[in-house]
């Protein structure tokens, strides 16, 4: 009690908050934070003894799996939990979305959110290229021809911008230290923001009846079931590890949750690359300016509503297309 007295807790976390928040879909942000929490950990175990040049890459991800204590279990869980992250994360977005919680004055809110998730899918995607089996080599190679087709913007990110640095210890740079303080910075103004602005409530539902204490501790116990859920998975399913990639071959395919880039590649080729990813991503910033309504209730913004969720059929089916189309040559 003394303790608490002494941190302020009662004072600086016992502020009231909707009683609505308490329910399920309201922690998939928190549990998406304890994910990266989970991330953080394992990954400052795993950069112990990793190496983060093209020669020994491959080889350092084989000590870390047979002889790093502990090492091929905290790799799964970290490979897992970034995988869980994605899924809490766009069920926190679509959540968001249809409860109408980007609207004024909460458009910042919004677009701090959508900046963190891109921050996320840039760390999913910088860490499947670390291990530099096949997979990693291949994603390399289409990240190097997209910065390639981009010309001058993308000039920074190709091989010949630093010849002294190979490109994947830049990566692994972004992956460990550039990206995480980016992605934390969004964070602070979205928590700032929440806390301020408060937690969005329809009309009818009530703005108390709860504290955030209380959903502090829900928090938690929610954290520790995604660590439960990314450890047994990381037991029944260890991380697989490729083979040393194979210079000029190219017979994988991306993650799930980037095969529609891939299915874009396949019909309009490399410059798919370039203008795909940040075509798609800009319409995640549309919401709050193209949805005027006054009312959030879902009821009454169902023409917003159906396009929403109509632009989340799309990536899926694009994704589903590619992953049951055979594997193609794209820039190899």
């Amino acid at each position: 009690m003394e303790l608490s007295h002494r941190l302020a807790v009662e004072e600086g976390l016992g502020y009231p908050i909707p009683k609505v928040a308490d329910r399920l879909p309201y922690f998939f942000g928190s549990i998406t934070f304890f994910g990266i929490l989970v991330q953080i950990v394992t990954g400052i175990y795993l950069t112990q003894f990793y190496n983060a040049s093209p020669d020994g890459a491959h080889q350092s991800l084989l000590y870390i799996i047979a002889r790093a204590p502990w090492g091929d279990f905290l790799r799964s869980v970290h490979r897992w939990s970034a995988n869980l992250i994605l899924l809490s994360v766009t069920f926190h977005l679509l959540w968001v979305f249809w409860r109408g919680s980007y609207r004024k004055p909460r458009e910042i809110t919004w677009w701090a959110g959508v900046l963190m998730l891109g921050m996320i899918f840039l760390l999913y995607f910088t860490g499947t290229v670390l291990p530099q089996d096949q997979a990693g080599y291949e994603a390399m190679a289409h990240y190097i021809a997209g910065a390639r087709g981009a010309g001058v913007f993308g000039a920074v990110f190709t091989p010949e911008f630093t010849p002294s640095v190979s490109v994947l210890s830049r990566l692994y740079a972004l992956h460990v230290g550039v990206l995480p303080m980016i992605f934390f910075g969004f964070l602070g103004v979205h928590l700032y923001l929440i806390r301020f602005l408060e937690i969005h409530t329809h009309p009818g539902e009530d703005r108390q009846g709860s504290t955030f204490l209380r959903h502090l501790r829900r928090m938690g116990a929610h954290g520790f079931l995604f660590l439960a859920l990314a450890g047994l998975l990381a037991l029944l399913w260890p991380a697989e590890l490729g083979y040393p990639a194979v210079e000029g071959a190219e017979v994988t395919k991306p993650p799930f949750f980037f095969l529609w880039i891939y299915a874009l590649e396949n019909w309009f080729g490399t410059p798919a690359l370039v203008f795909g990813p940040p075509l798609i991503y800009l319409v995640l910033f549309l919401p709050p300016v193209l949805d005027r309504k006054e009312s959030t209730l879902p009821r009454d913004r169902k023409g917003m509503l159906l396009v929403g969720y109509g632009f989340l059929l799309l990536l899926f089916a694009l994704a589903l297309y590619a992953w049951l189309a055979p594997a193609q040559q794209h820039i190899m």
